[in-house]
Parts: structure tokens; sequence; C-alpha cells
């Protein structure tokens, strides 16, 4: 874990099982966390349609994987 980071997603309660399908291979973890725990995330969210989901990722994702995953869920999915 010393050689991983993670980020925070905020995505449709019904497409969670697609995020992960797209993750997979490329996080340690995902799960899913309360936002009323972050001011930030709580502004964000939509608490009856959206869930904030945090992603591990595995030491060996690369930036430009990420960036592919970002593109599709901040620019086309989401």
């Amino acid at each position: 874990m010393n050689n991983s980071f993670d980020s925070t997603y905020i995505i449709r309660k019904e497409r969670f099982d697609e995020f992960l399908a797209d993750i997979e291979g490329l996080a340690l973890t995902a799960y899913t966390v309360p936002a009323f725990t972050a001011l930030e995330l709580y502004l964000l969210i939509d608490m009856n349609r959206d869930i904030a989901v945090r992603v591990v990722w595995k030491p060996e994702t690369t930036v430009k994987e990420i960036k592919g995953l970002d593109a599709k869920w901040f620019l086309e999915e989401y």
C-alpha cells in the first residue's frame, strides 16, 4: 500500500457494477465512501442517485490508464 495512491469518483448508483468492471485489473480495491464524512463530497453528491467510490490503484497502473478511465467516467458517461 505504500506504493499506491487513491482517487475518489462520484458515480450513479445504478452504474456501480459497470464502474467496478472498468477498474478491474487497474485497482487493488474500491469501496464506497459515506458522503457525510467529507464536506466536499457532501456538497457534490446527490444522495438519492449518486455514490462516492474510493479507488486504490495498483502501483503498476499508469497515469495514462487512469486518464483513460477518467475520460470515460467524467466526460462520456456521467
